[in-house]
Parts: C-alpha cells; sequence; structure tokens
C-alpha cells in the first residue's frame, strides 16, 4: 500500500513479499536494495530519500557486500531509521520485521499505518570485511541524517480519507508554527523566502490550507448587544461629547516629559528620509544597501512609539517583502487573517469617537436617504462595498422615528467574497444583524447578499421593482475596483454604467482623495504623506495603548499601505482618484451632480464642533461635500442621478 501523495512522508510498498521483506517475512537489506536496484530502478528514483541513501549503499556496486554480524555496528545503523518511522528501537536485536495491516474503522474512515524495521542475522557466503563494514556503517547513517532533513517528525502518520484532517499531534503542531508566525515580525506581513523546500512540507502546507479553510467559521459572532448598541445608535450629541472628553483627559494623563525626549532623539534621525532612501535603494535593486537601511529602520521604528515610528513598522515591512519579492504572498496572508467584527466594532468606535469624518459620511448619506424617500413607502437600497453594515442601523432608528409610520426598507448588501468555503458569511451575519435592529424597531425589513466581483453584476442580480424609491450607495470602496487601460474595458466604468441603468433617484459616493503614482518611488512618497497625517491625527487625539487605534492601525490601515507599497499589478488593490478625477469619470458615465442640500450641510458643520478637535473641518466645493484635517482634504461626498435620456 502506497499512502497518498499528499501524506507521502516516507513511502513504503509492499510488493509481493520481496520488496523490503523476504520469503520469511525477515529483511535482508542489501539484497533487496540490490535486486530493485537491478530490476526496478526507475520505480525506486521515485523516492528521493530511498534514492540518496541507495547511491550511498551502492557506490561500490561491483564489490561484494558484507552482512552486518556485528550487533552492535547494526543497532547504530537501525536506530536512526526507527527515529524516522517514530517507533521505539526494541531490545531484542533478533526479534522478525512486523508490519501492521491498516486497521481502518468504517466510521471515521481513518488509517493508522505502524511501521518497524529489524534485522536477522543469516549464514552467508558474503566474505566479511570489518574495516569496510564500519566505514559502510558510518556512511549509511549519514545519509539517513540527511535523509531525516526531508521528514516530517511525526509518531504516527494519521490519514483522514474523509475530510482531511491532519491527525492531533500535528494540528497542535500547526497551531504553535502559526503562533511563530505571528512573531515573525512586528506585524506579521512579510513571507520570508525558504531556500529549500521538499515535497512533504509543500504537501503538508496544503492540508494546513485546507484546515484553515474549514475552520475560518467555524464560531458564530455575536450579532447584536449592548456595545453594537451602544456604538451603532445614535444617542445624542451628549454621549458623543463624553466620549470625546474621555479619550482627552486619557491622552493627558499619559503625557510623559521623559518619554517625549526619547521621541525627540527619534525625530532627530529623521525616519521619513530613511524610508524615502530605502524606497530607492528597494526600486534601483540596490539589495545590500536597502538591507542595511530596512536594518537601521528596524532599530527605530516601533509599534508603540510616536505616529510617525508606527507608520515606520508597516513601511518597513512593506519594503521587506517588495524587497524578497514575497508582497503578493504576503498581503494575501494579511487579508486573509481572521478579525472578528466585534474587535472591527471597537476600532470604529475609536474612529468615530475621536474623528468626526467617517460619522459624517454616514450622516450625510443616510439624512439624503430620509430626505428624498420621506413619502415614500417602500425603500430599496443597493450598497456597493456594505463592508460590515455599521452605516445602516442609525438609518432604520431614523426611519423608525418618521411621521406617517417606517416605511419597508430594502437592502442589497454587496461585497467581494470572503476566502474559505462560505464566500458570504460575513454578509450573511450583517443581514441578521439589521433584520435585529428592524425588528426591534419595528421597520418592516428585507435583506439580500451579494458575493461577487462588482463588474460581473447584472441588473437581475439586483431584483429592482419599480415601485420602490432606489438608492445606490457606495462609501469609500469604489478605488479598490480596478480601472482599464480603456474607457470600453474598465470594470470601474463597467459598474458605473450598471448603475446608470438601474436608474436610482440619487447615487452617493464617498471617496478618498488622493491619487497615486504607477511608479514606486513616486507612489511611496504620495502614501508616507497621506498616512503621516493620519498617524499624527490619531497621535494627537488617541492615546497610544487604546485597543481600538491599535486594531485601527495594525489591520485596517495596515492592509492598504502595505498592499501600495509590497504589490505591482493586478496585485495591487488600492486605486484612488481626488474628487476631481471621479467628478470627470462619473459625469463622462451619464450622470448629473445635484447640489448639496443645505440643510445637510448644515447638520455636518455642526456635528464637527460639537466638540471634536479644531483642526478638522467641512467645506463645500463644486458641488461636493470635503472634510479634512489641519488644512488637508481627506474625503469628498457627492450625490449624482443619471441624465434624463
Amino acid at each position: 500500500m502506497v499512502l497518498p501523495e499528499e501524506n507521502n512522508a516516507f513511502p513504503v510498498k509492499l510488493d509481493g513479499g520481496n520488496t523490503f521483506i523476504d520469503s520469511t517475512g525477515h529483511t535482508n537489506i542489501s539484497h533487496c536494495i540490490h535486486e530493485k536496484y537491478q530490476n526496478n530502478q526507475n520505480e525506486f528514483m521515485l523516492y528521493p530519500t530511498l534514492d540518496y541513501i541507495n547511491r550511498i549503499l551502492l557506490e561500490d556496486i561491483d564489490e561484494p557486500f558484507s552482512e552486518y554480524q556485528d550487533v552492535a555496528a547494526l543497532s547504530d545503523i537501525e536506530k536512526p531509521l526507527y527515529d524516522i518511522v517514530g517507533e521505539k528501537y526494541p531490545s531484542s536485536p533478533n526479534s522478525p520485521l512486523v508490519v501492521s495491516q491498516s486497521k481502518s474503522n468504517h466510521n471515521s474512515n481513518i488509517c493508522i499505518l505502524n511501521k518497524q524495521i529489524i534485522p536477522k542475522s543469516t549464514n552467508t557466503s558474503l566474505t566479511q570485511d570489518s574495516g569496510n563494514e564500519s566505514l559502510l556503517a558510518k556512511e549509511f547513517q549519514r545519509g539517513v541524517e540527511e535523509g531525516q532533513k526531508f521528514l516530517p517528525n511525526i509518531n504516527n502518520l494519521t490519514i483522514d480519507l474523509q475530510v482531511s484532517r491532519l491527525s492531533p499531534d500535528t494540528a497542535q503542531k500547526k497551531k504553535i508554527s502559526e503562533i511563530e508566525l505571528e512573531e515573525e515580525n512586528v506585524h506579521g506581513l512579510v513571507s520570508k523566502p525558504k531556500t529549500r523546500k521538499s515535497s512533504s512540507d509543500a504537501n503538508l502546507n496544503i492540508l494546513e490550507r485546507r484546515n484553515s479553510k474549514m475552520s475560518m467559521f467555524s464560531t458564530e459572532e455575536i450579532t447584536r448587544d449592548e456595545m453594537y448598541d451602544k456604538v451603532l445608535l445614535y444617542h445624542g450629541e451628549e454621549s458623543v461629547k463624553e466620549e470625546i472628553s474621555r479619550l482627552r483627559e486619557i491622552r493627558k494623563c499619559q503625557v510623559n516629559p521623559h518619554c517625549n525626549q526619547k521621541e525627540n532623539l527619534e525625530e532627530n534621525i529623521d525616519l521619513e528620509s530613511l524610508l524615502v532612501e530605502c524606497s530607492e535603494a528597494v526600486a534601483l535593486g540596490n539589495c545590500k544597501m536597502a538591507e542595511e537601511l530596512i536594518k537601521d529602520l528596524r532599530k527605530h521604528a516601533s509599534p508603540v512609539g510616536s505616529g510617525t515610528q508606527r507608520l515606520a513598522c508597516i513601511l518597513t515591512d512593506g519594503l521587506e517583502a517588495r524587497l524578497a519579492g514575497t508582497g503578493s504572498e504576503s498581503y494575501r496572508r494579511l487579508v486573509n487573517r481572521q478579525i472578528s467584527t466585534r474587535e472591527i466594532l471597537k476600532a470604529y468606535h475609536m474612529n468615530i469617537s475621536a474623528s468626526p469624518l467617517l460619522r459624517i459620511s454616514y450622516c450625510f448619506a443616510n439624512d439624503y436617504i430620509c430626505k428624498v424617500a420621506e413619502d415614500a413607502s417602500r425603500i430599496h437600497i443597493v450598497d456597493f462595498g456594505i463592508t460590515f453594515g455599521f452605516q445602516w442601523p442609525p438609518l432604520i432608528q431614523a426611519l423608525a422615528k418618521r411621521r406617517g409610520g417606517a416605511p419597508k426598507l430594502r437592502i442589497t448588501g454587496i461585497d467581494l467574497p470572503q476566502p474559505g468555503f462560505r464566500p458570504a458569511e460575513r454578509l450573511k451575519q450583517i443581514g441578521v444583524r439589521l433584520e435585529d435592529y428592524a425588528k426591534s424597531f419595528e421597520v418592516p425589513f428585507e435583506y439580500q447578499c451579494i458575493a461577487s466581483s462588482w463588474e460581473s453584476i447584472c441588473i437581475k442580480d439586483l431584483k429592482i421593482d419599480d415601485d420602490e424609491v432606489l438608492i445606490v450607495n457606495s462609501m469609500f470602496r469604489f478605488m479598490q475596483v480596478r480601472d482599464g487601460t480603456l474607457p470600453t474595458d474598465s470594470p470601474r466604468n463597467q459598474v458605473l454604467n450598471l448603475i446608470r441603468q438601474i436608474k436610482p433617484k440619487g447615487f452617493i459616493i464617498g471617496i478618498l482623495n488622493v491619487s497615486y503614482s504607477p511608479f514606486f518611488t513616486t507612489r511611496f512618497k504620495k502614501v508616507l504623506s497621506l498616512y503621516s497625517m493620519l498617524f499624527d491625527m490619531f497621535d494627537t487625539l488617541v492615546p497610544r495603548d487604546d485597543e481600538g487605534r491599535q486594531l485601527m492601525e495594525r489591520v485596517l490601515l495596515a492592509r492598504p499601505i502595505f498592499n501600495l507599497i509590497a504589490c505591482e499589478g493586478q496585485d495591487q488593490v488600492e486605486r484612488p482618484e481626488t474628487y476631481k478625477q471621479w467628478h470627470k469619470r462619473i459625469s463622462q458615465a451619464g450622470f448629473r451632480l445635484l447640489s448639496m442640500d443645505q440643510d445637510i450641510v448644515k447638520d455636518c458643520n455642526a456635528k464637527v464642533k460639537s466638540g471634536y478637535h479644531e483642526g478638522f473641518f467641512v467645506q463645500e466645493e463644486s458641488g461636493w461635500l470635503l472634510q479634512g484635517w489641519k488644512g488637508r482634504i481627506n474625503y469628498g461626498l457627492s450625490v449624482w442621478e443619471p441624465k434624463l435620456e
């Protein structure tokens, strides 16, 4: 029996009793290998470990072989073999060879293979040469030690024919290896290249990936509790002011003059200049210089330091991955890392408490929906990039208070499929949460989700009903839709054409106001400039040990930063444009910009002045509502409708 290819760590083949076992059930190692070498050399060469041992044993194939009569010498040879197959060396040197039959449990379809190999002393006509025997024994043992490097250290090889799961011991090792992977660097972003990798390691990695896919959504998350209500529902401006004051008091208490002196020393090093210099070395392929600069950056960057030091950690990881050629692999691992919605909620709570930017964006969209559908009995919202659905509980709460009763609300949540066997699981959980809120506020509610790339969606997938007031919403996710080299093959334009064809009452879009160059060094400087401002903003407003801030920086901000630095071509996900570029693109797609509702603009300005830092601002320009921090425009919001044909 040959083990399945994916678990072929050390193949054992029984071939009519003459491959590894003689007719009496005993071993005759030299005769068997010699016969196999002559009769079936090609088949034997399939197994690299045995081939390596075979070449050592048969270096002088024309010379006579000696049977091992010395028990001590034979024991020295056989003990490494027992270590390979995971068995204890027997106390008696004359025990017979035992190969246990595969034990099959029909209920679990698990087969356990156990192997033992031991010697038999027989008379032979071959002459014995003790000197050659000792030399051969040493060579054999050295070959076994080399072969062990290619083999996993497992005691029992367990094969689950039903679900292909690893044995408990291997599963435990898998958990340990994942912990070590997390500690590989500060953010766990860089995947180190490996110089040697055996087929057994590759097969075990395949099984580990399969296991991770199976367990990706093994535990159901809490869809709603007091924390969700506290963060997502509107409780008045006083609750917001209290949270802002709390963060400020904690920030003041954490000001340490000694810490500031240390940070001033770090700033004198000028991390930004060091990062730019390193990016130029990486772009030129100057590996030696880049590696030295990365070492310097590692000394001065810190995940718990100032905003610049924290950003330097992420940028250094991206530069190192790009230099090693593992950017795409590391980014996929970063995206696939499982983060609970509750952890995202903590980061979201920190964000809206410290900064009004995201809160204003959601309020702007929800206020517009309430106004445009003021008398509607049925509302349908198509949300391109629903993410976690945090925008919609406040809308449900507002619709419940509408004069004349709440309308029927239907939401179509669209997002990219998640990795694993349940690509729409997160979208379904969003629907369960929103349905719970709608039920508690007595709002008639219907939800459908679409886990797909946006450009592959057609009109019939959206189930448009002419009796409904249709609104299309997309907040800060359109930049992740690819843009083609020609307008005709651009997925971004295809999605805009789809939105125009369904003729919504309004198309609300929120964008990140930045544009990146296709050239790496220019793009790196732009990324450094934008995210330095964001990290400085959080450093000014939020305590450094705040859990929400750590999640925001190390996960939600680290992903786009790492993608922009470490990836190129099709692997580059983040492709934002300025609000002027979006204005031109949307106009050319057949839309007309709607004028701003001044009541909504005043409400947004009032929220900015309701206790937030004076560095935030909101302004109206060219039909867009622009908002930012300390004179720099971060986000843009606008509302469009299809042009009359």
